[in-house]
């Protein structure tokens, strides 16, 4: 009884402290890379291209990974399609992207993940919690690749990073569950960001620098 009586109020102070933190996330800067704007205008672009095979999904890797020019964590509730659009997300969203657009050229894709991996170029300084990762295995001529957009020098069998515990398909419920257990984590550390007036930390919300190698993400 004390439970279901508590469970309102808990759930009261949960939506207080996330409500500021949705309102107060920063505003979309979308990037236009070669005027590209939506998923659909990404296929459009990559078939204009006249590349094949492997060449085409190095093409439209690095296509999304130029779309993308904010990393965040911030706006877990947005879709792959919205992040694309406002060139913003973290890996599920950006390799989500970048999956629809390689679907839409027509390859085998599949969406895995891993609980933890660790980057195999740079240390990196995110929270242990932190340390999960969404990328794509893409099939073509008899060979299966790892691809992820995350990186500017990634390419098809070649990425910033090593997985550290299974890869997993994913499936819808794999998402939510990963936004679920994220979003207490994110709003907790923004909120102590706001309360100690310092910058919310770069593994949370932070932009990419395309003039020179970037960090893979989550």
């Amino acid at each position: 009884m004390r439970m279901k009586r508590a469970l309102p109020a808990l759930l009261g102070l949960a939506a207080a402290a996330l409500v500021p933190v949705i309102v107060k996330a920063p505003q979309a800067v979308p990037s236009l890379p070669q005027d590209v704007r939506t998923i659909e205008e990404a296929v459009t672009n990559c078939r204009a291209s006249g590349l094949q095979g492997w060449e085409l999904v190095d093409h439209a890797t690095h296509l999304v990974n130029s779309k993308f020019t904010r990393y965040s964590c911030w706006h877990l509730w947005e879709t792959p399609e919205r992040a694309f659009r406002n060139s913003r997300g973290f890996s599920d969203q950006y390799n989500t992207a970048l999956a629809l657009v390689l679907v839409g050229l027509g390859f085998e894709v599949e969406i895995v993940h891993a609980a933890r991996v660790r980057p195999s170029r740079e240390p990196s300084d995110n929270p242990w919690w932190n340390a999960g990762k969404t990328w794509l295995r893409v099939s073509h001529d008899g060979r299966t690749l790892e691809v992820s957009a995350g990186d500017v020098r990634n390419q098809p069998g070649d990425v910033c990073f090593i997985p550290e515990s299974e890869a997993r398909l994913v499936n819808p419920w794999t998402l939510l569950d990963i936004r679920l257990a994220m979003t207490p984590l994110v709003t907790a550390r923004i909120w102590q960001s706001w309360l100690r007036q310092e910058p919310v930390p770069r593994w949370i919300y932070s932009e990419f620098n395309h003039d020179s190698p970037r960090q893979e993400g989550r």
